[in-house]
């Protein structure tokens, strides 16, 4: 057998079991193969195949488009008794909140 001709078999068998739906081990059963000889053979004409060259340009990418993020409350502005004012855009929790309103009217505050 030439190198073609034993190189033109074992692509045959790849492709076999690749269109079998069989597990490696029982195609090689099959077929009267051996295991280690099917992963030898599938490698090297994976490793055969010539990866493509990459492309400079915008081939193979979707175009993005960014939304200007949006505050999910709408603000709000608290007047304090000393003419402070807060300005809140978040959600708060009403414990820190009535902590920072209690230290910010207190009269070292």
């Amino acid at each position: 057998m030439t190198k073609d001709e034993k190189t033109a078999y074992w692509r045959q068998q790849v492709d076999g079991f690749q269109a079998s739906g069989l597990s490696v081990k029982n195609y090689c059963a099959q077929e009267g193969i051996a295991v280690a000889t099917l992963h030898y053979w599938r490698k090297r004409f994976a490793d055969a195949v010539e990866p493509r060259p990459m492309v400079h340009g915008t081939e193979g990418f979707l175009p993005v488009t960014l939304a200007p993020v949006r505050p999910s409350v709408s603000p709000v502005e608290i007047m304090l008794l000393s003419g402070r004012s807060l300005k809140l855009t978040a959600p708060m929790d009403t414990g820190w909140l009535r902590t920072l309103v209690r230290v910010l009217e207190s009269p070292c505050g």
